[in-house]
């Protein structure tokens, strides 16, 4: 049996909007004392700025209550099947892939979280149903928001919906690769095993530690990382695939990997196709830990072709 999530995914807006606005009329409050002696020309252009700020926290809030919404509707009125997806209506549509990168930008004492996305479309079509697209993913977002998604995707051009994006999550792959690491610092070892079995990544730790503490297994590339388990000997599993098939109901201007994350994982996630790597760190105290990587892989499956 095909198990199917179809989830809604909605930016908030609304906390940003406050306060930006908040702040502004608070500023114009306490400047009308000190700007009352000040020339009347002096006094609009000083206080132009708090106005400005409204005006752009106004637009953005718009933007994001309309997508918002436009988002709910196509959400409710949509059918998820093993197939694709039914809408309501016939639409114009494009699919293709979607990209989004999120990171922090420090502005002095602040820091403020950026997205890129970009949209690499593939073919235009109209029609009231899309196939599932059960093309590769690939997910590296820390709990914060940092990191990026990269998925098949269908976004809509035409209608009351415009700008809705639906992001298909597959669950088909296999995890290949097999192998062992050594930890080890003075009298502290600890061996590492994995193999690929199926839809997840399966190992052990066997330690025989006196100084360090423990022996972390971690999943990722780069400067993402997932903690999967930690301890002495133990046993430990990591599916990089999701449970089901997924189709996710967002909009294009506004999703982010940060949004993505708190609506579908809660934390950090690794998920997807592709090569990853497996990290080993033997945790010790007062002194620069030991780390091993070995790199793994997770084939999409191949769907059977008729020969005949």
């Amino acid at each position: 049996m095909v198990r199917l999530r179809k989830v809604l995914v909605k930016e908030s807006g609304t906390l940003a909007v406050f306060a930006v606005v908040a702040f502004a009329v608070f500023f114009i409050w306490i400047s009308i004392g000190i700007l009352s002696f000040a020339p009347t020309w002096f006094a609009l252009l000083f206080l132009a700025m708090p106005v400005l700020f409204i005006l752009l926290a106004l637009a953005k809030g718009t933007s994001v209550f309309t997508g918002n919404k436009k988002t709910s509707m196509l959400f409710e009125g949509s059918s998820v099947t093993e197939s694709g997806v039914t809408f309501p209506e016939e639409l114009e549509y494009e699919t293709g892939r979607i990209a989004l990168d999120g990171y922090w930008r420090n502005t002095g004492r602040s820091r403020s979280y950026h997205v890129r996305r970009n949209f690499e479309a593939r073919e235009r079509k109209t029609g009231a149903f899309v196939e599932f697209l059960n093309g590769p993913f690939r997910v590296e977002v820390l709990r914060d928001g940092t990191g990026r998604v990269e998925a098949p995707a269908v976004r809509i051009l035409s209608g009351p919906y415009k700008d809705v994006l639906l992001i298909f999550l597959t669950d088909d792959g296999e995890v290949t690769g097999s192998g062992s690491l050594t930890l080890s610092k003075g009298s502290d070892i600890a061996m590492v095993a994995f193999r690929g079995e199926g839809k997840e990544l399966r190992g052990s730790v066997q330690a025989e530690l006196s100084k360090a503490r423990k022996v972390r297994i971690e999943v990722g590339s780069e400067k993402v990382w997932k903690r999967i388990a930690e301890g002495q000997s133990f046993d430990f599993s990591f599916s990089p695939l999701p449970e089901e098939k997924t189709v996710v109901f967002t909009n294009y201007k506004t999703v982010s990997p940060m949004s993505l994350v708190k609506a579908l994982w809660k934390d950090s996630t690794v998920l997807g196709h592709g090569t990853f790597t497996l990290k080993a760190v033997l945790d010790v105290p007062l002194a620069k830990d030991v780390v091993e990587k070995v790199p793994f892989r997770v084939e999409k499956e191949r769907e059977s072709v008729d020969e005949n």
